[in-house]
């Protein structure tokens, strides 16, 4: 199988035999796979290789098995330069979809979604915004999506001034307010904000980001991320 100029984005990388690198990437029409890019790490080429993480590029690939044979490589625009805690969200992103990601799954929605945040990072907009934006959109767009409308007992929508646990395989259940899982409730105000997309209000961002780990967590399994020790 041949595939020409793809568009893609590069999520990880590693060294291969002796000049050669294994490189993930993201598509939109073939999700995430591996390539094998032949002496790219010769000492010759490392000034004009393109393959480097947040570039948009277009890859030309060949092969029948699990792992493709890069064939081509070429700039599709301006990198993405990062820098701080953006960076790290660049590469906090990147790990997210390494993990999430199953290979060879198309997902044009999960692309757009990268590349927007990328854009948002580059821009230097809230980061806390734009990661919560994109951890929901994420678990959205992968089948695992939170459904902020209603009580998943009652059907009843969300209230705001009632408390809240979350179950991964359901959703949203009331608690009692002094009950044994209070602690670990989120208050009905939060949710609906975040619903809404409004993360003004510190408690909000400090539930979203709660709720983010907590919905992810069964996904991601029980190594820890990487780049979150990054923040730190």
């Amino acid at each position: 199988m041949q595939v020409q100029l793809q568009p893609a984005f590069v999520l990880h990388s590693r060294a291969y035999r002796d000049t050669s690198l294994l490189v993930d990437v993201l598509t939109p029409d073939h999700g995430r796979l591996t390539v094998v890019a032949r002496g790219q790490r010769q000492s010759r080429q490392k000034s004009r290789r393109p393959l480097q993480p947040f570039t948009p590029l277009l890859l030309s690939w060949q092969g029948r098995s699990d792992l493709k044979t890069l064939t081509a490589a070429e700039f599709d625009g301006t990198a993405v330069f990062l820098s701080g805690n953006y960076l790290f969200s660049g590469f906090y992103a990147n790990e997210l979809l390494m993990r999430l990601l199953p290979q060879g799954d198309a997902n044009e929605e999960v692309f757009q979604s990268y590349r927007k945040l990328l854009s948002q990072l580059a821009s230097g907009e809230d980061l806390e915004v734009v990661l919560r934006q994109f951890e929901f959109r994420l678990l959205d767009e992968l089948g695992y999506g939170i459904d902020f409308s209603a009580d998943a007992q009652t059907g009843e929508s969300l209230i705001e001034d009632r408390l809240y646990g979350w179950m991964n395989d359901a959703g949203f259940i009331e608690l009692e307010r002094n009950g044994a899982q209070a602690a670990s409730g989120f208050l009905g105000r939060d949710l609906l904000a975040i619903a809404g997309g409004d993360f003004s209000a510190p408690e909000t961002r400090r539930t979203a980001k709660r709720l983010a780990r907590t919905a992810l967590a069964p996904h991601l399994g029980d190594k820890p991320l990487k780049s979150r020790e990054l923040f730190r």
